[in-house]
């Protein structure tokens, strides 16, 4: 809900949200009996294992947005959460952000806020682990703590400009800092993702965008440049070897999502018609690659402390739209993805959490209708 307050200065928003969430989960392993170095000493036979996991989480949240000057707006308040699963925590978070407008064409921006993150339900637990011991699906560290919720600062400070008529361009500076940083990934056999912490993470980082529009033309470009990292693994320690982990415990490296750069490009063209419309575009992707395992000089695995090679991906469409009754009522659209057939890998399979290789999408050929009633 929101109220305007003193002549319109002071507009005061809150809001709530309860969410109970349950996950039966019922699986069922096939495995051989190992003895100490893993070697097997007889047949196969079947792990069940069936459990429930339920969630409870509640949320609210106050907020005033005062316009203290013409050119200047401070919104600030807070928001209070809490989480009952397997974890049983809360926290208050303050949030306040300045908006400062100079001229008619530029804005700047300011802000700072705290963040809570409970784990998601879904997760892999140490009981279940402990099930596999002295069998082939043994983990090598069998120790594992929870997942906990991740605490974070932020802080955020940016600038948009009306360079000239129809083109805007902006620049987003940010950084994160993080206790128990929540990361995931695909570890062993999982279809889901597993759960973890870090016992400290740091997330920074910049982005520049553009736009421009002229008539039925528009194009658009962002690019960013980021990190992401974390420090001594605190939860989930089953889902690592003891190697990653002694590390790890001792050196910053780079979560498994984390890209220096990444872009996104496009540019369209509609021409309007009594009958209808026409769209063509053209929108492109590049990333410097995701992490995966480097080799040191003296032979030590470094987790995550390579990336995989650059990619790039070009699509085009085109999409038409026909009037009736005085309203665009129907589209058909038609879509041609990564036009010049680019092979790229997104993962090669190693890495914190990387349980198989995987690639962008080759050339393909798409169309859709619509129809609006």
């Amino acid at each position: 809900m929101s109220y305007a307050l003193f002549g319109g200065k002071h507009t005061v928003r809150a809001g709530f949200m309860v969410l109970d969430e349950s996950a039966p989960i019922h699986t069922t392993t096939g495995v051989f009996p190992t003895d100490a170095d893993g070697n097997p000493t007889g047949g196969p036979f079947a792990i069940q294992d069936n459990s429930t996991l339920h969630a409870l989480f509640f949320g609210t949240y106050l907020q005033d947005e005062w316009k203290i000057l013409p050119k200047v707006t401070l919104n600030f308040g807070a928001r209070f959460d809490l989480i009952d699963s397997f974890v049983d925590e809360n926290q208050a978070s303050p949030r306040v952000n300045a908006i400062y407008q100079p001229l008619e064409t530029t804005a700047l921006h300011i802000g700072y806020s705290r963040y809570f993150t409970p784990p998601a339900l879904e997760n892999v637990n140490n009981t279940s682990v402990v099930k596999f011991n002295g069998t082939s699906n043994e983990s090598e560290v069998k120790a594992g703590d929870p997942a906990r919720s991740e605490r974070a600062d932020y802080f955020d400070a940016g600038i948009t400009h009306k360079l000239l008529p129809g083109l805007q361009i902006g620049v987003d500076g940010y950084y994160k800092k993080a206790k128990n940083q929540l990361d995931d990934g695909l570890f062993g056999a999982s279809l889901i993702p597993s759960q973890f912490n870090y016992r400290e993470g740091e997330v920074y980082g910049v982005e520049f965008t553009a736009n421009y529009t002229l008539g039925g033309f528009s194009t658009y470009a962002n690019v960013a440049v980021s990190r992401a990292r974390g420090k001594d693994v605190t939860t989930g320690q089953f889902l690592f070897g003891a190697d990653d982990l002694a590390y790890i415990r001792h050196h910053w490296i780079y979560l498994d999502h984390d890209q220096l750069i990444s872009g996104s490009f496009g540019a369209s063209y509609l021409w309007k018609r009594s009958d209808g419309s026409t769209r063509v575009y053209a929108d492109a992707l590049y990333g410097s690659g995701l992490r995966t395992d480097r080799t040191a000089s003296d032979g030590t695995t470094i987790p995550n402390g390579g990336s995989v090679p650059a990619y790039y991906s070009i699509s085009l469409g085109i999409e038409e739209g026909i009037k009736f009754c005085g309203k665009e009522r129907f589209k058909a659209r038609f879509d041609v993805v990564n036009i010049t057939d680019n092979s790229y890998e997104l993962r090669d399979g190693s890495g914190i959490g990387v349980n198989a290789a995987q690639f962008g999408m080759r050339l393909g050929f798409f169309g859709g209708i619509s129809f609006v009633f």
